[in-house]
């Protein structure tokens, strides 16, 4: 009978445990060191992507901005013919006037990035015709070009709304610059505790994996004492419930792997069809981080206070309150503008062959006193006129471009516009906000810098105490594998219980995951500290882009 119970219990004992599986991933294997896992969540990682176009946004914004001192042409091309009723003779025949322009009109105008000067330019041109009698030119063409000139004096000068949005865009482009560095600073970090996780689920999984080992050791040897006659079969029981207690701690810790495994993939992937989200990750890296710190607390808080992203931030948000604040105080000065123009025309036409009314009733008078001073031998009387036409004026298109730069028609005109806002509280509330605005600033420094001291003394105070605890939890390690060990001896020899056998075992696997545990809490307070002194990407030769 003892012979078959320990075939039996034999055969159990030699049928090969199967492997749990992992959902969504394959046999095939992605190593990875801590450096090319940090490389490729720069690359791929979604929310410095999201970061990126942020800054992309801001920089089209600068574009946006500079466009105010874009030039605007601007091309007005019309036709128009118009025939007005008139009751007077003198300006049409019949009681109608009929008129008929054809205007092509030019102009451009750009502010000037310079103490807020704009220029203004404009070309205009127009062929017109008419049936007024006393009009000398019909067709005739006119040309002008105008110059002008504007420049702040007084409000405008030192700056305006124009130049206060293209510097604060430009700071605003320097903030998201900052914002994707502290973004990548936190993805780094991220990454890189979520690596030293992975490898102590790892070692959790083989550390418990190592307890189930050590269990089925165990009951194999009640087993074979039991069939020897050496210990009591009640044993057995004792041995194969401690088994199975183990064999659920390590499919859990299987379960812990897969959701850390998952959490690191989620920081490197940038899509869910990427190959290695089927990929099992093996990190190559299973040490303690080599990491040589200063016990100097306030050297440490001062070279946080020097490379700190956010305190370099908050100083350029403070630059751009400092231009709100000048544009403000701009703003409370009277409106005083210089404005210079220059104007020249040009005219030109064919003479009309329209009589008029004056001239048409002294025609046949004029004509009867030739007929009688031809009989007399007498020179007749010249035709009635309303006065010639000057012939610089006869001609085409051209000859009014000629007469536009050299007919010496020019006009020039200077002067100063004056506006003075009585209370002007609109800006008086500007410079108040950007006052309040300037103390609030001072304000959130105070307590950013108080945050980041408190930042560095417990991340130097976690590195200190899990470095200690390291070492501890190795010599805890040491005496529970020789305590284990004894007990196994003393269990052969039946000095011992199946009790104290497994505890022993108890002991020294809870003793390795405290070793596990340190060394994970002792890398990660080291990413902790290197983010709190802000050397984050520095010590891992990074840079973001």
């Amino acid at each position: 009978m003892r012979k078959i119970l320990f075939a039996t219990l034999l055969l159990s004992s030699l049928v090969p445990a199967q492997e749990p599986t992992r959902v969504g991933v394959s046999v095939t294997q992605k190593k990875l060191t801590l450096s090319e896992a940090l490389e490729t969540a720069l690359k791929g990682n979604l929310e410095i992507e999201i970061e990126r176009t942020s800054v992309a946004s801001a920089q089209l914004a600068v574009k946006a901005a500079q466009g105010a001192y874009d030039g605007l042409f601007r091309w007005l091309p019309s036709i128009d013919s118009r025939t007005t009723p008139t009751p007077s003779i003198l300006l049409g025949a019949g009681g109608k006037l009929e008129e008929t322009a054809l205007v092509q009109n030019f102009s451009y105008q750009q502010k000037l990035p310079w103490h807020g000067a704009a220029f203004y330019a404009g070309f205009d041109n127009s062929r017109q015709t008419t049936t007024n009698p006393f009009t000398g030119l019909t067709p005739y063409y006119s040309s002008r070009m105008s110059l002008q000139f504007s420049q702040p004096l007084l409000r405008g000068w030192k700056t305006d709304s124009y130049r206060t949005e293209l510097k604060l865009r430009s700071k605003n482009t320097q903030i998201s610059l900052l914002d994707l560095e502290l973004k990548a600073i936190d993805v780094v970090a991220r990454v890189e505790q979520s690596y030293w996780n992975l490898v102590a689920a790892r070692q959790d999984v083989q550390v418990q994996g190592d307890g189930v080992k050590l269990a089925q050791e165990q009951l194999d040897r009640t087993r074979r004492m039991i069939a020897s006659g050496t210990l009591a079969s009640v044993e057995i029981a004792a041995a194969e419930a401690e088994l199975e207690r183990r064999k659920d701690n390590h499919l859990s810790s299987i379960g812990v792997l897969a959701e850390a495994e998952n959490a690191f993939k989620l920081l490197l992937s940038a899509h869910r069809s990427e190959e290695i989200w089927t990929d099992a990750i093996i990190p190559l890296e299973e040490r303690t981080v080599d990491f040589a710190s200063s016990d100097d607390l306030q050297q440490a808080v001062a070279a946080a206070m020097d490379k700190r992203a956010e305190l370099r931030q908050l100083a350029m948000r403070k630059q751009n309150n400092d231009v709100q604040k000048d544009l403000a105080t701009d703003q409370l000065k009277p409106q005083m503008n210089l404005v210079a123009s220059y104007s020249a025309a040009g005219l030109s036409g064919t003479q009309s062959d329209i009589v008029n009314p004056f001239t048409q009733s002294s025609i046949a008078t004029l004509q009867r006193i030739n007929q009688l001073s031809a009989l007399q031998g007498i020179a007749p009387l010249p035709p009635a006129s309303g006065g010639g036409i000057p012939l610089a004026f006869l001609g085409g298109y051209p000859t009014s471009i000629s007469n536009l730069f050299h007919g010496g028609f020019p006009t020039l005109q200077a002067g100063v516009s004056f506006d003075w806002t009585t209370r002007n509280r609109a800006a008086e509330a500007g410079l108040g906000q950007a006052v309040v605005g300037e103390r609030r600033l001072k304000l959130e420094r105070d307590r950013l810098e108080q945050a980041i001291a408190a930042q560095v003394r417990n991340a130097m105070q976690s590195l200190t105490t899990s470095r200690q605890r390291i070492l501890a939890a190795e010599a805890s390690e040491h005496a529970a594998k020789e305590k284990l060990e004894s007990e196994i001896r003393l269990f052969q020899s039946g000095e011992s219980t199946n009790f104290l056998v497994l505890t022993r075992q108890n002991e020294f696997s809870d003793s390795r995951r405290r070793v596990v545990v340190a060394r994970l809490d002792f890398n990660k307070a080291v990413s902790r500290l290197r983010q709190s002194i802000g050397t984050t990407l520095e010590a891992h030769n990074l840079h973001v882009q």
